[in-house]
């Protein structure tokens, strides 16, 4: 695996994490769990952004990346 196919991995990682997160905050009844649910959902987005940024410098940047 390249660097790429790594970044991206884990960023399919992190998105289903966020997805998870959403879901809990979605289903749960207690305010409390709710807010922490929303805040970690709102969170791994963030980082998510960093790492789609991440992805655009190696394929446009890293010829060796590119395509992947």
């Amino acid at each position: 695996m390249t660097i790429a196919s790594d970044v991206k991995t884990c960023t399919a990682g992190l998105k289903h994490a966020e997805a998870v997160f959403s879901k809990l905050a979605l289903m749960s009844d207690d305010p409390t769990a709710k807010e922490i649910f929303h805040e970690s959902m709102m969170s791994l987005h963030e980082v998510i952004e960093q790492m789609n940024k991440r992805i655009y410098e190696l394929e446009n940047h890293e010829p060796q990346y590119q395509g992947f």
